[in-house]
């Protein structure tokens, strides 16, 4: 069922009053409200304060015609809507109208009654379109303000990966953030790649490749950007993946957020973590455990007095110093577990060495150390966060994985570092597998301090691997000891 016209404000300006009649009547009977002028000069004036939906003007007229009126009505009135009626002989000047913004004409003859109906129901489809579309732009404009507003707000930098091309567009603070200036960046990824830090480019590609590859639609990765000073700044790259019907990659939109003071306060916070560690550790082995030994050679003593005069009470004591002594081994054990390692170059190895001894002492499971050749690492910060990761992930093995066998593995090729601890047990819950856990939470954070990979392979069945690589800088880590 055909939808009947909304009813429009019409205004028919026209110097014949028997065609002002038959207009009116016929466009009444459409449902339209009608208003008729004979003259360019009332029109003028009634438009002056009236805005109607669609002008039907004569373009001859005896006082003000028709073309007079529309120029007075681009510097006195807001521009109307206007179909041209005209005579025969007139359609050069009723086209030279339309180019100047009509939006029809009709000649006056035997079929203009007949055809007027159709012209004018087109003029306002045409004015509902435009009014619809300049809505859109208007919200278009709109959004894009929010926008901006929202981007300077936050203030990231805006990118974009066009497919399959790979075009790339870098907005204005995404330079600045680099200390570049407007259009100073190619819109080409080797801009991108060419500005990442040495130790961060496998990781990166190989994490912008698996991204494509995979189905997630999000991407997210921490790294370092070269900056015009020639400093590099830690950076957070989030992006969203659009694909055509096919699984395709057609648009990835993003920003770039600057986290390098974040990242030194991470950092900070951890090396206040690891220095307070060590301070207990010390207090433990220096104070708490001092103490303990030598309540322990008292008690010792005591059961020599005791063993003739009072054996009974001499059992006793016996007993109170086995207490006295698994309690020493349990204080050297924490104290150890918070001091791990000397800082110098084989203190990370010895550390797991002595992580997974102490582990496999306690009796719950086996837990052993593989490092078929030695590994050298110089860079003591580093080998703190390596050994903390391993704990971690030692202490989750141990609480949640039901294992029977850890295993320790460290291994080093050329400037690539590989920490990996593994388990037999059942894996990781859904909870665990999203890094919700304060844990992992806690390993990658450490991992990203030092510019390392962290995964969590699930592949082999049972069991799970914290797979932790880190690459330097060449001859940081060897594979030899000097």
């Amino acid at each position: 069922m055909t939808q009947p016209t909304p009813s429009r404000h019409i205004l028919v300006v026209d110097d014949d009053e028997g065609l002002l009649i038959l207009y009116s009547e016929m466009l009444q009977a459409e449902g339209h409200r009608v208003t008729t002028m004979n003259s360019g000069a009332a029109a003028l004036t009634w438009l002056s304060q009236n805005t109607p939906d669609l002008m039907l003007l004569d373009l001859k007229m005896k006082e003000v015609g028709g073309t007079t009126l529309l120029k007075r009505l681009k510097r006195e009135v807001a521009p109307v809507p206007f179909v041209v009626v005209t005579g025969q002989g007139d359609e050069k000047v009723a086209i030279e109208m339309m180019k100047q913004g009509a939006l029809d004409y009709v000649m006056k003859d035997s079929g203009l009654l007949d055809l007027l109906p159709g012209v004018v129901k087109r003029a306002l489809e045409a004015t509902d379109r435009d009014h619809a579309l300049a809505a859109a732009q208007g919200q278009l404009q709109a959004s894009e303000t929010r926008f901006a507003a929202a981007v300077a707000a936050t203030n990231d930098g805006v990118w974009e990966v066009l497919f399959p091309d790979q075009f790339v567009y870098f907005s204005a603070r995404f330079g600045a953030l680099l200390g570049c200036g407007p259009n100073e960046l190619n819109n080409d990824l080797s801009e991108w790649r060419d500005r990442l830090h040495p130790e961060d480019r496998e990781r990166f590609n190989h994490a912008y490749q698996s991204f494509l590859e995979s189905e997630n639609p999000v991407f997210s990765l921490e790294h370092r950007l070269r900056h015009r000073d020639g400093t590099y700044r830690w950076v957070l790259a989030r992006a969203l993946l659009v694909r055509d019907e096919k699984g395709r990659p057609l648009r990835l939109t993003g920003a770039l957020t600057d986290v390098t003071e974040r990242k030194q306060l991470e950092k900070e916070v951890l090396r206040i973590s690891d220095r307070e560690q060590w301070r207990i550790g010390q207090d433990l082995h220096d104070g708490l455990g001092q103490q303990l030994t030598a309540i322990e050679f008292m008690c010792q003593s005591l059961r020599g007095d005791l063993s003739v005069s009072r054996p009974d009470l001499a059992e006793q004591v016996s007993r109170m110093c086995q207490f006295l002594r698994d309690a020493i081994t349990q204080t050297r054990s924490l104290a150890h577990g918070l001091t791990p390692f000397m800082l110098d170059a084989t203190g990370l190895q010895a550390a797991l060495a002595e992580l997974a001894q102490r582990t496999h002492s306690l009796g719950r499971m086996s837990c052993r150390f593989a490092c078929p050749k030695p590994v050298l690492l110089k860079d003591s910060e580093a080998a703190g966060h390596l050994y903390r990761i391993a704990q971690e992930a030692v202490g989750n093995a141990l609480k949640h994985a039901g294992a029977t066998e850890i295993v320790i593995s460290l291994s080093a090729q050329e400037d690539l570092l590989r920490l990996e601890i593994s388990d037999d047990g059942r894996g990781l819950t859904k909870s665990r597998k999203s890094g919700q856990g304060i844990g992992l939470q806690v390993m990658r954070h450490r991992a990203n301090a030092i510019g390392a990979d962290l995964t969590f392979d699930q592949k082999r069945a049972p069991g799970t691997a914290v797979v932790c690589t880190l690459r330097r800088s060449p001859g940081i880590v060897s594979r030899t000891l000097p």
